[in-house]
């Protein structure tokens, strides 16, 4: 009888807070991922765009790689592709809607050999590198996402994706629960479930009931309606369109991500937008203001998305009116609260009546709430419990819940990005950490950026910088160009002038003790001043700017 070798699943990512979505699994030198996704950065990330995951592990077993499967088109799913694939390529598994949407970010990628794309059947199953897969359908707030029911002779394992259970949703494609329970029945040895909304009680609502939320809002707006809403969420466009289609108004489209993802979700009928109905944003004068819906990406706060430019009063053909309705149709990501609030607040101050998730229901989340993670536990009946998609509060409560279902405490698993948990018949353990590290994203630059550098960039965010340039020669032991300060995003203070005038006394008797001690070296005096001025500007200040030093030596 041959040897059953363990299992093996890497999170690299997406188990340690909301995003960056990767999990790989291992079986006899074979090894498949789960998504690719990337991050987005909040307060404690300045001037990053996005983060990704570590592909180190996935680089050096890159000969047991045997495909990647996409579970749907959201970017914390499939964002990361194109890093991904300037160092290697596989096969991509992955529905027809969410395959379009991936093709859209590797079309321009150069490479050894073309890219090779396979669209997902969820009436048939697949053999992958010896691993046995049946997909489902699940609801989500994207067209065409599944989940995967991962067939070994260890056991078999399921990966929920990101679900609920809609009964009544907008494409007539419900979550496939026959597909579990025949699973369940089978036995599955560990179950990996969405944990995003463990914390909320009862059902996630309907994708519908944001419709009838809107109807509401666009009978009663006298004049100009602006909805903000992801890209993505395919459902909720084609619910704006309906509405806006019966209340007789025309839809001007404005966002370049919008627009690419409409025309996708078109081409391949996820979308069926009203004849006539569409309106270039060039030509938005050309109707009365009453007529007009505007649809529009910046749902969180982003500086530089239709919604925000338009708040700011910096977009180059729409300004906000007095008595705009606006609609902000989503939730806020963790973290992006702050940069929401300033938008609505801007839009506010403009006149505009806005109306967002918290005080209108404009939104329903993707997710499944707590009875319907129930439902999906008592389907499945694993052995083992592994919460996926979230962060550790999402998590634990989502193991709770596995725990009042019946599942040991000992049968449910808390696990981090890195960790590698190993899986036998009876058995599912963390055995260690690989240790990803953080890799950002700045502008075009893409690694792992050190600690100090996001520090300096909070201190700059909210205590400015200072420029210092000073001359001095070695030889002769003397100050030969006078200290010239430089200040930026330093806030107002009463006594600036004196507190320079110290600190120049300050640092020239510092450089006469580099002297008295023979600390000539450049690097050595100019952090020695550096630490001296830092302590003497917090204690008179109580600010902590950055000390940009530059010491001419002569």
């Amino acid at each position: 009888m041959a040897k059953k070798n363990s299992l093996k699943l890497v999170p690299l990512g997406g188990v340690s807070g909301i995003g960056k979505n990767m999990i790989v699994i291992e079986k006899n030198n074979k090894m498949i991922i789960i998504d690719c996704g990337l991050e987005f950065p909040d307060d404690e990330t300045p001037g990053i765009d996005f983060l990704i995951p570590d592909f180190s592990y996935v680089l050096k077993n890159i000969n047991k790689l045997k495909a990647i499967i996409l579970t749907h088109g959201h970017e914390d799913h499939i964002g990361a592709l194109p890093f991904l694939f300037k160092r290697l390529r596989a096969p991509i598994y992955g529905t027809k809607l969410t395959l379009g949407l991936a093709k859209t970010k590797l079309n321009n990628m150069g490479g050894i050999e073309p890219i090779k794309y396979n669209v997902i059947d969820t009436d048939r199953r697949v053999s992958i590198g010896g691993f046995d897969i049946e997909f489902f359908n699940v609801n989500h707030s994207i067209p065409d996402g599944v989940g995967l029911i991962i067939r070994t002779d260890i056991g078999n394992i399921i990966h929920s994706g990101d679900f609920k259970i809609d009964h009544y949703p907008i494409d007539g494609v419900h979550t496939e629960l026959h597909k579990i329970a025949r699973a369940g029945e089978e036995g599955v040895l560990a179950l990996l479930c969405d944990s995003t909304n463990a914390e909320e009680e009862g059902y996630t609502l309907p994708e519908r009931d944001v419709g009838r939320a809107l109807m509401d809002k666009f009978e009663k707006a006298s004049k100009r309606i602006i909805v903000a809403t992801f890209s993505s969420h395919i459902h909720r466009i084609q619910q704006i369109f309906d509405v806006s289609a019966k209340m007789k108004k025309k839809v001007v489209i404005s966002g370049r991500s919008m627009l690419k993802t409409i025309k996708i979700s078109s081409e391949l009928k996820y979308l069926n937008i009203p004849e006539n109905i569409m309106v270039p944003v060039n030509n938005i004068d050309d109707f009365p203001i009453n007529e007009i819906v505007i649809l529009s990406t910046g749902t969180q706060g982003e500086p530089l998305s239709a919604l925000n430019r338009m708040a700011m009063d910096e977009h180059r053909r729409i300004s906000i009116m007095k008595d705009d309705t606006v609609i902000i149709s989503a939730s806020p990501i963790p973290g992006n609260e702050k940069a929401i609030s300033n938008t609505i607040n801007m839009l506010i101050n403009r006149g505009a009546e806005v109306f967002y998730e918290s005080i209108a229901g404009v939104h329903v989340s993707g997710h499944a709430a707590q009875e319907e993670i129930k439902t999906m536990i008592s389907l499945a009946a694993p052995r083992f419990f592994i919460p996926i998609h979230g962060e550790n509060k999402h998590k634990i409560q989502n193991a709770q819940i596995a725990q009042s279902m019946g599942i040991h405490s000992d049968n449910t698993l808390n696990i981090q990005n890195g960790d590698i948990v190993k899986m036998n018949t009876n058995v599912c353990r963390i055995s260690g950490n690989i240790k990803p590290k953080n890799v950002y994203v700045d502008g075009i630059g893409m690694g792992n950026i050190e600690d100090t550098v996001l520090r300096d960039r909070k201190v700059l965010s909210n205590n400015g910088i200072i420029f210092i340039s000073v001359g001095i020669n070695t030889s002769k032991r003397k100050i030969v160009m006078e200290p010239d300060y430089t200040m930026r995003g330093i806030i107002f203070i009463d006594n600036i002038d004196e507190i320079l005038r110290e600190g120049s006394k300050l640092l020239i008797d510092s450089i006469n003790t580099c002297f008295e001690e023979n600390m000539l070296e450049k690097n050595r005096i100019e952090n020695y001043i550096t630490d001296k001025l830092e302590k003497f500007i917090f204690k008179k200040a109580r600010i902590r700017p950055i000390i940009a030093l530059k010491v001419l030596v002569k």
